[in-house]
């Protein structure tokens, strides 16, 4: 076992960069985030809620990167009439990446590459991060790369040249400039100066908390002016012996310049030719800095992990590690000196990783520790400064008056202006979820599962996952399924087809219509689902279709159409031809006959016409309402040619409205969930000059409105047997849309001339077309088609073409993971079609399902397409109940907005999907809010409970200490009130319910001072008094530090879930958490595991071996180790143990002889974060998780020669996923009956190499991932592939997947890269090429697009567990 394939399941939530910017047009602003090597871009759209317009944030772009992204900026090149991007990714590599108007995708502008040897000095691995900035005057951009070269990039062109490349860059060795330049933390563009210039925040020795007694105040800055054209950069000020813990800096607007330095301990302002001001936020920085600072009386604050972002009229927006949101007031005396900063509690949010400034008075807030939130702010009221003044200052005034001086000398008082303080609101507007860090992973059983689906052959899991930290944390629960909740079931056999149609203006439906082979089923629904007995239906021949049309019932018979009032017949026309679909759009039908002949249908006066349409050859349509406008032969404005506005040519320069503080602290709940209800007023472009007063600004209202009301206009979409496409109008039956190549898939849909056609010869068939409008008020048209066994998913762009009579749009495809081939292979198509006269439409639409809109996919692998107000297509498998025949929306008083479907069984289901879940994510998922941070949870077989274990921070004022008695004591820190005390994490362990995720009651059990829960699992533990049974407990083990002086003791607890007789008034007191054992060891705790019915804990540096007896714990054997156990894995008598420095090792456990061995150890050295077993069939491999973020994989191979007879573990296989993994977890595959493996008797007859197992991981980004061991002949085809799929296809911002997924050695590492692990995402760009580059493609390698497709599904389908 070697080969292997890596899927990242599902993508990255968290949010590491942020920007706001004119990204897609030059007329709507756009955010741009990334997490990861995840980007997206969002548009402002306004949406009214409970009569208020909010703006929220709708997805417009998503990527997944193959490089991580480290530092991002947009800048605006000559010519440009939008912003450009710059992402900052690997060691020293910059992409710039524009939006292409005519793909609806991006386009990669430039590469920068300095990722040499002569740049990286003396650094073998990748100490700093690159940084990227831009000139505020979009003059140049500089990146920052191994701590002392600075990239520049000039973005406007120079008079000396002329003749050469624009954006010609070069690097400058900072050193050279001055020799101490070096360990730059930080660097900014600097606003003012004739030149662009930057200033840097550098360490040239440094120091620590631990040395400030002899070495402090070691930071310094310099503002360098960058002379692009004589490439001459002079030194202009410096300001040297800051305090050591100084962090980053940030640029002050005009007219007051100059930089703020934040440090952990206080703040200071700098500028050139001006005297230094310096605050101090707490009492211990008097004590590690000698820098003139002033004192701040009542103010504790430290500013480790803050961001701030600066505002407009001297403002501030800081947001602190606890989640506190901060204004300061720079306050300035008139002559660019800062006197005073006034800082005020504004709010409390979300724990902040990066800050954007929107125009509109928004604020965008992105975490990696909880959701990220869109603000919007408005100003309430204003104060004057001296009211905030602090007390101490007031006091510190000069005896003598000068306004009294004045009045003695000159007669008058010397007038002095207000300082005005403006008070501001803060109103959540829309959230982003976030489910990272995913620091541990657990299995549990899915709660409420309808009694239909408990006798499938399979358990129903999902993942539960601790994530977040602090405030925001929560335990993420997940499913890549949808279950839904059946109200009833029926067995209706050999139905095709159904509908729910709507009767007298009833918002509910009334009649359900039920098409079999060769008769029609009505059936009322009403409390009951009853037949009708007597209607003018017809119900002696199949249906081909039913749907409301105005306030009638039209039915299509294959030789009739009825139309209905209620169930009374009004009008009935015959038909000289066979029908094979119809698609009405209210009020207008249209009818597709076998012969390819279609005829549109109109009602007037109660009476149906069809009309004649020169179209033929036609092998499906469908009809649309456009309500988006973007269906138009008008030219859109948004996308034409227009300068960009003055705002979009300084985004961090733009005049934000207000500014200020808040007097009354936000409520925490109301920030982060939405709660507070602020009206505000529409919003319109802003400006964004700097030199206006104060007076003549206007109010800066916000992001334009980019949705306005459209009169809805019809259309048709038809496919023609030539693979051609048409749009057409109706009923005029006007053509202004022409595809010539719709049948191959190409990427982009585009308008050509109708004359130029193609041949019938290898065109693919075109089965099923479907538009449709989806997202908020249907504004985002999509259309999907499913050809051959392909569905393929297009998004409607606007595009400004020629052509004067031409739709101003084009279609884009979606790269999306349904696949949906069938196992068997099919001769002829067009016969299949035939077989099936009535053909059965695949593609439903559905408006209201539980408060979702989308297409639901009626298949052999059902799927849910769901599009929210956030603009993403979602896509959720349905695999539960099979294949799934027909479908149909449901609502009535018993089946709110439910929906029904015929199962492979021939039952029919009444459902509704469950409400606790939300589907807007990429895989359905619900948070439990603990509001304190998770470490671990482990679920309870026997009694269906989750133990959690938290630990919730305070403020510690006491120090432990060691007395002369060797007991431990505490002596309280005496400081005064302004002192940071350190934090302590008190440790607690609750039990939840399944069903309900609800505190048991008497349930939680803290853990003393000092005392910290190191690993926490479930376990079947075995005793001599249970004989070869065994029982669940939940076992823990702990680490008590107080401090170097005090050594490290540990304790193993077990605990034990009863169940109990329940208190009435308590119902949820039926089980009883006990402890069974608490008793404290001879040293740290660092991990604990099972191993045939055996405790197996790391103490220090021993590996120990217990027997559960009596309630204690006897030992049985023990191993010694290398230096710190952090990570055990076991499997049957194989234990797997991951050293903090010395790597992997392989133990067995004798239970007869009571011994433990060592079987085998991987001597190279290495940072492992987490350790498993890899199972393929016979097979048995080790994967591990190292600091690299890399996943590697061992084999134990005794008789290869590297292995020195076995004792060496051989490194076989490894790949790089650019996020670091803490946890694995083990599952069996999805065999072909459903079932999974080892959970049914059909299982164990498999082939041995067929008994895989899927290794899970989840990361610290909120990813979560999933390895699955392939067979060498499906790997050899894929890796073909792979390789090929490098180079054929163009990849965003340019970056190599080949390079990006090759494990990164730490320094020069004598070892090659072994891969052997192929990229899911990489190989799913297959799925996104034409079908003519797929067969080109497949031919290269030896295979056909059947056998790669059916290789994706394969995988995929192993993978459907949750």
């Amino acid at each position: 076992m070697v080969f292997g394939v890596y899927r990242n399941n599902h993508p990255a939530t968290a949010v590491d960069h942020c920007c706001h910017c004119y990204f897609i047009n030059s007329n709507e602003p756009n955010l741009v985030v990334a997490g990861g090597s995840y980007l997206r871009i969002f548009r402002y759209v306004p949406m009214q809620e409970e009569g208020q317009i909010k703006h929220r944030l709708e997805q417009v772009l998503c990527y997944n990167l193959f490089g991580v992204v480290n530092s991002m900026a947009v800048a605006m090149y000559p010519g440009n009439r939008r912003h450009s991007l710059l992402l900052a990714v690997g060691e020293a590599q910059l992409a710039v990446v524009d939006y292409e108007p005519s793909s609806h995708t991006l386009k990669t502008k430039m590469l920068y590459n300095y990722e040499q040897d002569d740049q990286r000095t003396m650094f073998l691995q990748q100490t700093f991060l690159p940084q990227v900035r831009v000139d505020p005057e979009n003059r140049a951009a500089a990146m920052l790369i191994y701590g002392s070269r600075l990239v520049v990039i000039p973005l406007t062109k120079t008079a000396k040249a002329a003749n050469e490349s624009a954006h010609q860059s070069y690097v400058v060795n900072l050193k050279s400039l001055d020799e101490r330049v070096n360990n730059v933390k930080d660097f900014k563009f600097l606003y003012g100066y004739c030149d662009p210039t930057i200033v840097l925040l550098y360490e040239p020795l440094r120091t620590w908390t631990g040395r400030v007694a002899v070495r402090r105040d070691t930071c310094a800055i310099v503002a360098i002016a960058l002379n692009i054209r004589d490439k001459v950069h002079p030194i202009i000020w410096s300001q040297n012996n800051l305090p050591f813990d100084s962090l980053y800096v940030l640029a002050v607007h005009k007219p007051t310049g100059g930089v703020l330095v934040f440090a952990v301990n206080s703040l200071l302002y700098l500028n050139q030719a001006i005297p230094p001001f310096g605050m101090l936020l707490n009492s211990l920085a008097e004590s590690i800095t000698d820098f003139p600072v002033h004192k701040h009386t009542g103010l504790m604050l430290t500013l480790d992990d803050s961001q701030a972002v600066m505002m407009e009229d001297e403002r501030v927006f800081v947001s602190l590690k606890s989640g506190d949101i901060y204004l300061i007031t720079l306050i300035s005396d008139g002559m660019r000196s800062i006197k005073r900063f006034n800082w005020y509690k504004a709010a409390s949010s979300v724990l902040t990783s990066c800050i954007s400034m929107a125009t509109g008075n928004y604020i965008f807030l992105g975490s990696r520790f909880g959701n990220s939130i869109l603000l919007h702010y408005q100003e309430k009221s204003s104060v004057t400064a001296d009211i905030l003044e602090p007390l101490e200052q007031r006091n510190k005034r000069s005896k003598v008056d000068e306004d009294d001086l004045d009045l003695e000398l000159f007669g008058h008082k010397k007038s002095k202006p207000d300082i005005r303080l403006s008070v501001y609101e803060f109103e959540v507007c829309d959230s982003l979820i976030n489910f990272s860090p995913i620091t541990q992973m657990t299995v549990g059983e899915t709660p409420f599962l309808s009694e239909e689906y408990k006798s499938n052959n399979y358990h129903d899991l999902e993942i539960v996952a601790c994530s977040g930290y602090g405030k925001n944390g929560a335990l993420s629960i997940f499913q890549n399924s949808i279950r839904p909740l059946v109200n009833s079931t029926f067995d209706l056999p050999t139905v095709h087809n159904m509908w729910t149609i709507f009767s007298d203006n009833n918002n509910f439906h009334s009649y359900l219509i039920l098409a079999k082979s060769d008769t029609t089923l009505v059936l009322h629904t009403g409390e009951d689902i009853t037949e009708v007995e007597e209607s003018d239906f017809a119900t002696d021949e199949t249906t081909v279709h039913v749907s409301n049309l105005q306030q009638y019932i039209l039915q299509v018979c294959p030789s009739a159409l009825l139309l209905l009032k209620d169930t009374k017949l009004v009008h009935k026309l015959e038909l000289t031809e066979t029908v094979q679909s119809v698609s009405v759009s209210d009020p207008y039908g249209v009818i597709l006959f076998k012969s390819g002949v279609v005829k549109v249908l109109t009602l007037e006066k109660e009476r149906m016409t069809l009309s004649d349409t020169p179209s033929n050859n036609i092998t499906c349509m469908t009809t649309y309402i456009d309500e988006s406008g973007l269906f138009s032969i008008d030219p859109h404005p948004s996308v034409s040619n227009e300068s960009i506005p003055s705002s979009a040519n300084n985004i961090e320069s733009s005049e934000i409205g207000g500014g200020g503080a808040v007097d009354d602290e936000i409520d925490e709940d109301a920030l982060l969930y939405g709660d507070s209800t602020v009206l505000f007023e529409q919003l319109k472009k802003p400006s964004r000059s700097h030199e206006k007063s104060k007076k003549e600004k206007s109010k800066d209202p916000g992001p334009p409105m980019i949705t306005q009301f459209h009169f809805p206009t019809h259309w048709c979409v038809l496919s023609r047997e030539d693979g051609a496409m048409e749009i057409r109008t109706l009923p005029g039956w006007e053509l202004h849309y022409f595809c010539r190549n719709f049948a191959l898939s190409p990427k982009v849909l585009m308008n050509v001339d109708e004359h130029n056609t193609i041949g019938n010869d290898g065109i693919p068939l075109v089965k099923e077309i479907c538009v449709v409008g989806l997202g908020w008020k249907r504004q985002r048209p999509h259309l999907l088609t499913l050809i051959d066994d392909d569905l393929l998913i297009y998004t409607c762009f606007p595009y400004n073409s020629e052509g004067k009579n031409d739709l101003k749009v084009r279609f884009s495809k979606i790269q999306h993971e349904v696949l949906i081939k069938k196992r068997k292979a099919r001769s002829n198509k067009l016969l299949e079609m035939d077989s099936h006269p009535y053909y059965t439409p695949k593609i439903q639409c559905f408006t209201n399902i539980s408060g979702y809109s989308g297409i639901f996919l009626a298949d052999d692998h059902p799927y849910w397409l769901f599009l929210t107000t956030h603009g993403a297509l979602r896509t959720h498998p349905m695999y539960i109940d099979g294949k799934v025949t027909c479908f149909a929306p449901f609502h009535n008083d018993n089946c709110h907005h439910g929906f029904l479907y015929f199962s492979n069984t021939d039952e029919l289901r009444v459902c509704t999907l469950p409400s606790n879940v939300t589907y807007d994510n990429h895989w359905p998922a619900k948070k439990i809010t603990l509001r304190a941070t998770p470490h671990y949870v482990a679920y309870h077989h026997d009694t269906k409970t989750y133990a959690v274990c938290t630990s919730s921070s305070s403020l510690n004022p006491m120090m432990p200490k060691m007395q002369n008695n060797l007991d431990k004591d505490e002596v309280p820190i005496e400081e005064d009130d302004v002192f940071p005390y350190p934090s302590l994490n008190w440790y607690s362990i609750t039990l939840y319910t399944r069903d309900g995720w609800e505190v048991i009651p008497d349930s939680r059990i803290d853990l003393p001072k000092y005392e910290k829960i190191t690993c926490m699992k479930y376990m079947e533990l075995s005793g001599e008094q249970m004989g070869e049974q065994t029982k669940g407990y939940i076992v823990a083990g702990t680490i008590c530090t107080m401090g170097e002086e005090v050594s490290a003791r540990g304790k193993i607890m077990l605990f034990d879930v009863m169940e109990v007789v329940p208190d009435p008034e308590k119902p949820l007191s039926g089980f009883k958490f006990k402890c069974l054992y608490d008793k404290e060891q001879k040293g740290p705790v660092t991990e604990v595991e099972c191993i045939m019915g055996h405790i197996v804990s790391a103490i220090g540096q021993k590996l120990y071996v217990w027997s559960f007896v009596n309630n204690e714990l006897v030992g049985v054997a023990f191993i010694d180790t290398l230096i710190y156990i952090h990570s055990l894995a076991v499997i049957k008598n194989f234990i797997l143990y991951a050293d903090i420095t010395k790597s992997l090792s392989l133990l067995t456990f004798d239970k007869e002889c009571k011994t433990l061995s060592v079987v085998s150890r991987d001597f190279e050295p290495m940072e492992i974060y987490k350790c498993d077993f890899v199972v393929d069939g016979q097979n048995l491999g080790f994967i591990v998780s190292d600091s690299n973020t890399n996943l590697v994989i061992y084999l134990y191979q005794p008789e290869a020669i590297e292995s020195s007879g076995g004792q060496k573990l051989i490194r076989k296989s490894d790949i790089r996923l650019g996020s670091h993994v803490n946890t694995f977890f083990r599952t069996g595959i999805r065999i072909q009956d459903g079932s999974i493996l080892g959970t049914t008797p059909t299982s164990a007859l498999l082939h041995p190499s067929e008994k895989r197992h899927v290794t899970w991981c989840g990361t610290l980004d909120g990813a979560i991932g999933s390895f699955l061991p392939l067979s060498e002949k499906r790997y050899r085809r894929l890796f073909m592939l792979h390789n090929k799929l490098v180079t054929a296809v163009p990849h965003i911002a340019g970056l190599n997947p080949k390079k990006f997924r090759t494990a990164r050695m730490p320094g020069r590492w004598l070892m090659n890269p072994h891969r052997n692990i192929l990229d899911y995402q990489l190989l799913t760009n297959f799925l996104t090429l034409s079908h003519t580059e797929r067969r080109e493609l497949a031919k290269q390698i030896g295979a056909t697009p059947s056998q790669i497709l059916d290789d994706l599904m394969n995988i995929q389908k192993a993978m459907l567990i949750f």
